[in-house]
């Protein structure tokens, strides 16, 4: 009895490392966009000297295997998300403006683009655990591939200074608005994935447990054909995995019998 009592604690104190982990869950996140280009296609007109820079956040789920072992800390994993995530872009252009009089004053033009996005990728990773002590804990790299399902657009020029005035082309202090689908989005996106996750057991040693995460998806492709559009972004993650435990033998040598 004391044998079995002594092999039960010793095991309490040993680290765990789970068979495998399948779950779902829930990420939101915040993108960044690097751009030049001045429309998104020829037959859209934009007066914008050139888009640069643009923030936005989006929400997804997403569906994870952690099953393949390659070594004993290193793991094959798969994953696969839907992702809505929007951005705008702004940009601001210095300019001179006629008045009414024919004089001319210091000006602001203000070019507005607000995407929006809907993916479905998949995700091939490398996992690593390093440190033997602490299994739960783990680094990931590896490659994304994803597919557009829907995209869409809005876009405005609006005089921004001085605060009287309108354009003489549509008689308003907007112009070249126009929305849409964007038409040269491309199909397929590749990215690459580096994160880390923690297994936090919802109940010790059973075999469901939360998975929260921070990852971050470096883009490698253009948003759209024939223009320069890059989306990077950092997310956070929870799920929901099922995680059988391995639970160390006492019949390993130096074990207590």
């Amino acid at each position: 009895m004391r044998s079995l009592l002594a092999v039960s604690l010793c095991l309490l104190a040993l680290p765990v490392q789970a068979q495998y982990a399948t779950g779902i869950g829930f990420f939101a996140d915040v993108s960044l966009h690097t751009a030049d280009f001045r429309t998104l296609a020829p037959d859209i007109p934009n007066c914008c000297p050139g888009f640069e820079t643009a923030t936005g956040f989006g929400w997804g789920i997403f569906g994870t295997y952690d099953g393949f072992r390659l070594a004993p800390r290193l793991r094959l994993l798969l994953e696969a998300n839907y992702r809505r995530y929007a951005a705008t872009f702004l940009q601001q252009e210095r300019t001179t403006v006629a008045t009414s009089e024919g004089t001319g004053v210091s000006g602001t033009f203000e070019h507005e683009l607000q995407t929006r996005l809907h993916t479905l990728a998949t995700a091939l990773l490398l996992g690593y655990n390093p440190l033997e002590q602490l299994p739960q804990w783990q680094l990931r790299l590896g490659v994304q591939a994803g597919w557009t399902l829907q995209s869409s657009f809005h876009q405005r020029e609006r005089l921004v200074e001085p605060p009287y005035g309108y354009f003489m082309d549509t008689g308003t202090r907007t112009r070249n608005e126009y929305s849409g689908s964007i038409p040269t989005a491309s199909p397929i996106s590749l990215a690459i994935v580096v994160g880390t996750r923690y297994l936090l057991p919802l109940v010790p040693r059973q075999q469901l447990a939360l998975q929260p995460a921070l990852t971050g998806w470096l883009g490698l492709t253009h948003l759209v054909t024939g223009a320069t559009w890059r989306a990077h972004a950092v997310a956070i993650s929870l799920s929901v995995v099922y995680a059988p435990l391995e639970l160390p033998s006492p019949l390993q040598p130096g074990a207590p019998q």
